[in-house]
């Protein structure tokens, strides 16, 4: 189950927009929204919303904004409650997100649908003020009786920054500074930091979301259910993965993502007729055969195009796939990397609607970075995901040797 390494960049929108509203003097607000497209197809596209709380903190929120063209839909939202009249959204906090601490962010995304155009949001409002990314002064009531001594000012305290939050369970410490240091030494020939096509790579470029290419490598027919089961499965295993990052639904260490929408946007197979659908959803490669097995248009894909260089790709840089799900009949194990995962086909549709598909997550974890442990074990008899056969689940060892990754890369990211 070694992992294979290579790499690319994707496509994303995005718009800034501030703005500073006054509260009562004792509670200044104050945000800045950053709106990213994440995917974009015929008629459709997919969308994330980051507000940074730049005043006091917020106990409940609603962020609205309105689409420029009359067209343009949501279609399902996430991490809030969208409602949509006319051309106006809003989005209401969750049960479990509505408290932003100054400084923190709300992160929330949705899917929608456009007619003739997609333009981007220009302006944005949080509990009704509008965000302009900055907060007001306070206001200040000037004294009757001027002073009989000016004012001394005094430059306000510096507070500096918090650095890398790194908070493991204290038994889980010596472990996981063995395998960093282990990895460190062996990944990539000693590349570790110098490698960038790894998952936390292709995630950011894409603006928080993941595009696939399932490779068919059997002969059985697929129907559409399949194919939806599929889909869907990826979903909700992918996301096993990003929870890890989140400490009672907020990004731990400056994380930015609560949800990671993945859409798969292509297969490829090696006969038309195996695929029993007709409907457009997905792009289908036909016979473009590449390690004797069936491969999406190397035009769209992000481990062929490290630049991000997507203008060959028939559906332009939204049709890109950035991890290829390789199922091939009779294929015993796994095997992953920054190209995708592979195991077995019967496994997967086996597996379809298990709570953990465990080969899958232990390969994407090497999409991720995460090292093998075939000839050593840092919690011995214990188990763990990433330690083939010892654990059917991430744990809670694989869940800080995740982190550890995170907290080592989020500079490259800006966080």
């Amino acid at each position: 189950m070694k992992r294979r390494i290579a790499w690319s960049v994707a496509c994303l929108m995005a718009v800034f927009c501030v703005v500073a509203v006054l509260r009562p003097a004792y509670a200044a607000v104050g945000c800045r929204v950053t709106y990213a497209v994440t995917n974009q197809w015929s008629g459709g596209f997919g969308a994330s919303v980051t507000v940074a709380n730049l005043g006091d903190a917020l106990n409940g929120w609603t962020l609205t904004f309105a689409f420029p063209d009359a067209g343009q839909k949501v279609v399902q939202g996430w991490n809030g409650t969208f409602a949509q009249s006319g051309s106006t959204v809003s989005v209401t906090n969750a049960s479990w997100n509505g408290s932003v601490a100054s400084g923190g962010s709300i992160s929330v995304g949705f899917n929608g649908s456009f007619t003739s155009a997609n333009p981007v949001p220009t302006a944005f409002a949080v509990n009704g003020t509008t965000c302009t990314g900055s907060t007001p002064p306070p206001a200040t009531t000037p004294p009757t009786t001027p002073p009989a001594t000016p004012p001394t000012t005094t430059p306000p305290p510096t507070t500096p920054p918090a650095g890398n939050v790194w908070n493991p369970p204290s038994q889980l410490v010596q472990p996981l500074a063995a395998v960093w240091t282990h990895q460190e030494q062996t990944y990539s020939n000693g590349n570790l930091y110098g490698f960038k096509n790894y998952g936390w790579d292709q995630l950011f470029a894409a603006g928080g979301a993941i595009n696939y290419c399932v490779r068919w490598d059997s002969t059985a027919h697929v129907t559409a259910a399949q194919r939806d089961s599929i889909h869907a499965a990826l979903q909700r295993q992918y996301q096993k993965w990003m929870d890890q990052l989140l400490d009672n639904g907020q990004g731990w260490n400056n994380w930015p993502y609560t949800q990671v929408p993945v859409k798969v946007v292509g297969w490829a197979v090696r006969d038309r007729a195996q695929l029993e659908w007709s409907d457009t959803s997905v792009d289908i490669t036909v016979g473009n055969i590449n390690e004797n097995a069936p491969q999406c248009a190397p035009a769209c894909g992000r481990f062929f195009h490290q630049d991000g260089n997507y203008n060959g790709c028939p559906g332009g840089a939204a049709r890109h796939y950035d991890h290829s799900l390789w199922l091939t009949a009779g294929f015993g194990g796994g095997a992953g990397g920054d190209w995708g995962q592979r195991m077995g086909s019967e496994y997967f549709l086996s597996n379809v609607n298990a709570s953990d598909i465990h080969i899958f997550l232990h390969e994407l974890g090497h999409t991720y970075g995460l090292d093998d442990f075939y000839d050593w074990d840092p919690t011995p008899g214990q188990g763990f995901i990433m330690k083939a056969g010892s654990a059917t689940q991430i744990t809670e060892f694989d869940k800080w040797m995740f982190r550890d990754w995170w907290r080592h890369l989020k500079s490259r990211y800006g966080r």
